[in-house]
């Protein structure tokens, strides 16, 4: 029987440098190259000052929940019950949302959350988000993994 693979998100000349440097273990953003302003997600044109300009700026590696949701129906794989979706946002002022990798019990919105990119499988990293210092323990997925995993797939 064939796995269940997470959904891929529709990659396009805007955002494939988002995802490719998911893949190497980068967390970025764009960021214009008129007024400076980080936005995610991407898109062609800064929607403070129109400028087309733009550059590609890593991230801190911490961010804030913002706020999450806790998901437990329908449930299709590859995902479990309660897994938790979240908003983190950045220092940079960027938000985005992950799954958050963290037992609900200690999930509270105004929480440090360490974000890192994760391969949920062979060809597909994500941003997720992890308590400070935490180990990688997948909870939003069927199959877990450790730290190891990671980087032998990264290798």
């Amino acid at each position: 029987m064939t796995e269940a693979l997470r959904p891929r998100p529709a990659l396009n000349l805007d955002n494939a440098f988002y995802f490719d440097a998911l893949k190497e273990g980068r967390l970025v953003a764009q960021q214009c190259g008129d007024c400076a302003e980080f936005r995610h997600p991407p898109v062609p044109c800064c929607p403070r000052c129109q400028s087309f300009d733009w550059d590609v700026s890593d991230l801190s590696d911490t961010g804030e929940l913002v706020t999450y949701t806790v998901l437990h129906h329908p449930v299709v794989p590859p995902f479990e019950a309660g897994y938790i979706v979240g908003l983190v946002e950045f220092a940079e002022g960027v938000r985005i949302v992950m799954n958050l990798e963290i037992d609900e019990a200690d999930v509270s919105i105004g929480m440090k959350v360490e974000v890192r990119p994760h391969f949920y499988d062979p060809d597909l990293a994500l941003p997720a988000g992890f308590a400070p210092g935490a180990e990688t323990c997948v909870r939003s997925s069927t199959e877990t993994t450790d730290s190891t995993d990671d980087d032998e797939k990264e290798a």
